[in-house]
Order: C-alpha cells, then structure tokens, then sequence
C-alpha cells in the first residue's frame, strides 16, 4: 500500500464518527477547554443549562473520550531555560512495520512533547525539549542518527514561543 493510500484511509477512520454533538456539548466543550477547572455551576450559568445536565454531558464526552484528558499546562520558564526543538523525520523505508515501529518508538521518548506522522516530503515532524545543548545532541544521536528506521532528519531550534495551544476551533 502506498504511503498516501495509508494516509488517506487513515484520516477517512479518524473523521467517522458516531458521536453526536449537540449546540450545548460544544458550548459546554468551548468553556472546559478555555478553563477546565470552571467549575459545572459556573458553566451552567454560561450555557443555560442545568447544573446536573452540565455533569451528565461532561461526564458523557468523558466516556465517548470527546474530552481526552484533564491536565494542567506548565510554563517552560518557570524550570529554567529550556530547548525546544522541531524535528523533521524521514523514515528509511514507507512500509507499514516500519511506520508502525517509529510510531511505538518515538510515542515513548519523555522528551517528545508532540509528535505527528505526515506527508508531504517528510514521514514525521516532532517537537522535542531537552535541558541543555549537550542534552539535545544527545537525544538526536540516539533517537534519530543512530535509528536504523531513520533515513534523514532536520532539526530546527525554536527561538521564540509566539503561540501555543491544543484548543480546538469547535
């Protein structure tokens, strides 16, 4: 199967769904990912609806994994100057056992924060930290130089964090 076949029958699985959303589960979804310590009073009053319906609803996004995940997001500064890098990758071979691999493997690494599998030239664009610059040329040289599935990469050293976010435009 070619790697675009693979990516479009992929995006086709992720886009079904069968979750219905009403115009008040994304109101009740716009304010939890603005602030999701608001509490289900707060939201209510917002969305004009009952308390009670509000933790239903909440409670049922949580189940059908609408909602993914509570988490509090840190600020980098506050843990001393940090090195975010953005990591191109381009895997030696575009077979399935390998794709899969590089997923698993690149899933499990502490110092990725993010990692997407792409087209367009490229197999994987990663966003990693790492403490120092000793500590990035180390985690390159293991993770990617020396990675049998790693054909070539490209890392870019971010100067500047002018936008961050996961909120989704719903």
């Amino acid at each position: 199967m070619s790697k675009l076949l693979f990516i479009i029958l992929r995006m086709r699985d992720l886009i079904v769904s069968d979750i219905s959303l009403d115009q008040f589960d994304y109101a009740i979804l716009r304010q939890l990912q603005h602030d999701n310590k608001m509490s289900h009073r707060k939201i209510a009053e917002l969305v004009n609806l009952s308390q009670a319906s509000v933790q239903r609803r909440i409670a049922r996004l949580e189940q059908e994994q609408v909602i993914e995940k509570n988490c509090a997001v840190l600020n980098p500064k506050k843990f001393g100057e940090k090195i975010t890098s953005i990591i191109e990758v381009r895997l030696a071979e575009d077979r399935s056992i390998v794709m899969d691999r590089a997923k698993q493997y690149f899933a499990h690494i502490d110092e990725i924060q993010q990692c997407y599998f792409v087209n367009g030239g490229v197999s994987f664009i990663i966003i990693m930290i790492s403490d120092t610059l000793s500590h990035f040329e180390a985690l390159v040289r293991k993770h990617f130089a020396d990675n049998q599935d790693v054909s070539t990469y490209r890392t870019l050293i971010v100067l500047d964090r002018v936008k961050v976010g996961l909120e989704l435009s719903i």
